[in-house]
């Protein structure tokens, strides 16, 4: 099985980006995931992958253009979860590892308007579907039209997020007409996780 032919073709515009080969082998093994999952096919056939410009999955990359999902994993993932992705808006996506005891292997979405994670309901294959098939503007469907389009001109780089002043987590921001910029996604990653 091709992860292209799991996540090309479909009415979203994907990207994948090459992997590196020595580390799709030790990001394999450390992960326990071999081409028979869906997780494996990320790992060893990607560098990483980009979907509408908005969701970003970590793959196995030495570019540091892109971020490798073992060695990102080791600053940021947690005990219960494994980060693979996020968006420009700031959201992470996770595999749930027991962190949410209720739905293991499903994959678990931090929004950043709670600060907290969630269940999607949806295992990898569902995760793939959403990538290439999904409506991911109605996913964000707390932008409104004009600031959801303010915000995917900007075209943020696999390395930035969005920052938002007000937050999005406050009152104002949703009363109002924030302000954005791109920030470093590792500035990004150490603001979440010090506020949880």
């Amino acid at each position: 099985m091709k992860l292209s032919d799991l996540i090309s073709g479909g009415k979203n515009r994907v990207e994948i980006l090459p992997p590196d080969p020595p580390c799709a082998a030790i990001n394999a093994e450390y992960f326990q995931a071999d081409e028979s999952s869906n997780f494996g096919l990320l790992i060893n056939q990607s560098g990483g992958v980009i979907s509408e410009g908005i969701v970003r999955l970590l793959g196995s990359t030495r570019d540091t253009d892109f971020r490798d999902i073992n060695m990102f994993n080791i600053k940021f993932g947690g005990n219960g979860y494994i980060i693979l992705g996020d968006d420009i808006f700031g959201g992470i996506f996770a595999l749930n590892t027991g962190l949410l005891p209720e739905c293991p292997g499903n994959i678990i979405y931090l929004s950043p308007d709670t600060l907290e994670f969630e269940d999607l309901g949806i295992k990898f294959s569902g995760l793939f579907g959403f990538l290439a098939n999904g409506d991911i503007r109605g996913f964000y469907g707390l932008f409104p039209d004009e600031l959801f389009t303010k915000c995917t001109a900007m075209n943020a780089g696999f390395n930035q997020v969005l920052s938002f002043y007000p937050p999005q987590w406050s009152k104002e921001f949703r009363e109002g007409n924030p302000d954005v910029r791109a920030i470093d996604v590792y500035e990004h990653y150490k603001m979440i996780f010090t506020q949880q």
